[in-house]
This record gives structure tokens, C-alpha cells and sequence, in this order.
């Protein structure tokens, strides 16, 4: 079988560096955070699992395929696509998908809020996909910058020390040499404009509001 997790690295900071990478995985982050606004926007538990079940078809279930057929062809050699080339068909087909979930919850008329973080997840996803056409910018910096930055914007300023969680896994990213400094600095700053722009167009200032 084709081994797609790679752990590579021993002693104490290497370990503890593979261990922060794959707790704050994208896919983890990102998907613990929609879930949780889903059952808090929803009116019910039954709504909540009502949207779920209506875009799992695009933000998993597609991907996931797409994933698992690209490591059977040898287009991904590994769950962190740690080589830059493999990257663009991969966020091509999830940025496509988010945005079809996107236009799915708009259509399920789930309120502003947790519309416009969907949005600013895509604005992300799309920029840093761009980006990393030329640059290997961190994606596990962006996405939890992004979810960071929307919980500061939905909830006020007490929640700013979650900032302070970049630096671990900054380090950790670094450290495993997946990315420079730059790279996991750039994929923090970001997604961090790219939410805060996306919300503020739709109405909802820095710390001015509450979930």
C-alpha cells in the first residue's frame, strides 16, 4: 500500500512538530470549526444535520475521492502535499466544490453570518491557491488564520489570544521544512485580509460583533 503519512522526523521537536502539524491539519481545523457553526446556526439539531447531509457531497465526500484516486495514479504522494506541483489540481477541485457548497447553503437560506464565512473560506482557498501556483505558501498557517480571524469578527476581541496558536504551528511547519518563514508568515496574512476584507464587505466590522 502507498504510504501517504510520512513521519520523518524523531527526537522531541521533531515529534512534538508532527504531532502540532497534524492536529491543526486544514482539513481538521477547518472542518471541527464549519461543524460547529452549523449546529450553532441552525434552528435545531435536525437543521443542523439537514445542511450537513446537503453539502457533504461537496466539501467531503468529492474531495475525498479525488484524494484517493490521485495517490492510486501517483498524482499526490503524500496527505500534506508536501510537493508544490501536486498541488493545483487537488485545490482546483476543492475550491470548485466549496463554491458549489456555497451556492447549496445560500440556497438553503442559512443565516448571513455563516454564509459570509463560507465565502471568506473560498476567498481564501481561491488566493492561496493562486498563490502557491508560484510559491508554497502554508496552508495549515492560512486556514487557521482564517478560522481564528472569523471567530474574532463573530465573537469580539476575547478570543485574540487564539492568534497566538499561528506560532506553534508556524514553527512546527518550519521545523519539519515544509515551509520557510515566509511562507507560513505569508499564508497567515492571507487568510487573515481575505476574511477580514469578506466580512467587513458584507457588513460585519473587526470585534464588532457577536456570534
Amino acid at each position: 500500500m502507498k504510504r501517504i503519512f510520512k513521519v520523518e522526523h524523531t527526537g522531541w521537536l521533531g515529534a512534538s512538530s508532527e504531532i502540532i502539524s497534524w492536529l491543526f491539519s486544514p482539513p481538521l481545523v477547518g472542518t471541527v470549526f464549519f461543524i460547529f457553526l452549523v449546529f450553532w446556526y441552525s434552528a435545531d439539531f435536525s437543521q443542523g444535520l439537514r445542511w450537513i447531509v446537503a453539502i457533504s457531497p461537496f466539501l467531503i465526500f468529492i474531495p475525498l475521492i479525488y484524494f484517493a484516486v490521485s495517490v492510486k495514479f501517483g498524482w499526490i504522494s503524500d496527505i500534506d502535499l508536501t510537493k508544490r506541483e501536486e498541488r493545483p489540481a487537488f485545490l482546483l477541485v476543492f475550491s470548485l466544490s466549496l463554491a458549489i457548497a456555497a451556492l447549496v447553503l445560500y440556497l438553503l437560506d442559512v443565516p448571513n453570518k455563516f454564509l459570509v464565512y463560507v465565502l471568506s473560506g473560498l476567498v481564501t482557498t481561491v488566493l492561496a491557491s493562486i498563490i502557491t501556483l508560484y510559491w508554497k505558501i502554508s496552508f495549515h498557517t492560512a486556514i487557521t488564520s482564517g478560522v481564528v480571524t472569523a471567530i474574532n469578527i463573530l465573537g469580539g476581541p476575547q478570543f485574540w489570544p487564539l492568534f497566538l496558536l499561528l506560532i506553534p504551528i508556524g514553527i512546527a511547519r518550519v521545523v519539519l521544512k515544509r515551509h520557510t518563514v515566509w511562507q507560513v508568515i505569508g499564508g497567515a496574512i492571507i487568510a487573515f485580509l481575505a476574511t477580514w476584507i469578506v466580512f467587513n464587505l458584507f457588513g460585519y466590522p473587526f470585534w464588532g460583533n457577536t456570534l
